[in-house]
């Protein structure tokens, strides 16, 4: 709803504005209950003490009959058009404040920094320039799919802990399945040990992620709510993993190197770690909603779509221009594309590709629409220009 004195929307069961302290009339406490097949979907208002959006609970068995039972995906699109109608409008959103203060605060400490000489202010440094965009990317998913059911405190320690345990399991897997340290026909790794960090770092990212499956039914019920945890547990892998190559940059070479570094990698983090760890935690909450498990032949299909990227990223040819390697910015597209039809699917996406269960074909049709609309978009430019 909306304040009736600052015009800020505020979650429906509030009883004071947050902007402005106006108080609001009483909010309605009754659920929104929508039936499934096999179980009951309650959509349950918050407290005043939650954040802005709907609690989802399951309970086995209805409790009242009704005409038409809904689909999995009709109880996603439920989900999705409750909360955007109480999330708050992009402009209060955090995510893009979040950015444009963090990139003020690099900037600065970067600019006292070298006025006085103060090396105590590289840790700061380190901090924000390695570990700014992997949290904006979070909290904007975060904000994108209204899962403010889930406090902040759950998906900062996922982040960390994807960052710190996920970097201590890949960490010990390479060292016990890389036997040399030849460089590849790119420069880069040798694909063997390409497809070992890939399929290293995949997995154990997910170690941090898995857990929540075991809650997901009760608290962690919709698609949304995975690719946000594994986005969480992917970009703090990023953020841990950026912050070191920083600071060997820092001690191999120089200050100028590792401000590069940082902004390299700020720049590629959308399309790396986060998005490889969302799509396959995605696919395992698709399949947790449509089949009542995960365990599947999709999620291995996911897991293993997710590591080729990843082994792609770190196998093939860095040929820049303008300072940003190509080969991984189209890798990175690819992962976005796919990040994509998990995003649509959470939020009721309609169609052919997302009512098919199966994923190979599920995607296979997805592409395909995309492949026609371009098509369709390219030659609607092309007939408007030879009109011009």
């Amino acid at each position: 709803m909306t304040c009736p004195r600052c015009g800020a929307t505020v979650v429906a069961s509030a009883s004071i504005c947050p902007v402005c302290g106006q108080p609001l009339s009483a909010a309605r406490s009754d659920p929104i209950v929508v039936y499934a097949p096999g179980d009951t979907v309650v959509l349950q208002r918050p407290s005043i003490y939650d954040a802005p959006t709907v609690v989802v609970r399951r309970a086995q068995g209805a409790t009242e009959t009704v005409e038409q039972p809904l689909s999995a995906t009709e109880i996603a699109a439920v989900v999705a058009d409750l909360g955007k109608a109480m999330v708050v409008s992009q402009w209060q959103r955090w995510w893009w404040k979040i950015l444009i203060i963090g990139i003020a605060l690099y900037l600065t400490i970067d600019r006292v920094g070298t006025v006085t000489d103060n090396i105590f202010l590289l840790p700061q440094l380190f901090m924000i320039g390695t570990f700014l965009v992997p949290i904006v990317y979070t909290a904007y998913l975060y904000e994108d799919g209204t899962l403010y059911d889930v406090p902040l405190s759950k998906i900062a320690l996922v982040f960390f802990f994807g960052g710190v345990l996920g970097s201590l399991a890949a960490s010990l897997l390479e060292s016990r399945l890389i036997t040399s340290n030849n460089t590849g026909f790119f420069g880069q790794l040798t694909l063997s040990n390409a497809l070992i960090v890939g399929f290293s770092e995949e997995l154990a990212k997910l170690l941090v992620v898995l857990p929540f499956l075991f809650w997901a039914r009760r608290h962690f019920p919709t698609i949304m709510h995975g690719i946000v945890l594994g986005a969480a547990a992917g970009m703090g892998f990023a953020a841990f993993e950026s912050m070191g190559y920083a600071f060997y940059a820092l001690i191999n070479q120089n200050i100028a190197a590792m401000h590069d570094t940082i902004r390299l990698r700020a720049l590629l983090a959308p399309l790396g770690h986060g998005t490889w760890t969302a799509i396959v935690a995605g696919a395992m909450w698709r399949e947790r909603l449509i089949r009542g498990h995960p365990l599947t032949l999709n999620v291995p299909l996911a897991f293993l779509i997710a590591a080729l990227l990843h082994t792609l990223w770190d196998y093939v040819p860095a040929i820049a221009l303008w300072g940003v390697p190509i080969p991984h910015l189209l890798i990175g597209v690819l992962g976005l594309l796919l990040l994509r039809f998990f995003l649509v699917a959470a939020k009721g996406g309609d169609g052919p590709a997302y009512r098919e269960p199966n994923l190979l074909r599920a995607l296979r049709i997805y592409f395909g629409e995309l492949r026609e609309g371009l098509f369709n978009a390219t030659a609607q430019k092309g007939k408007g220009a030879k009109r011009d």
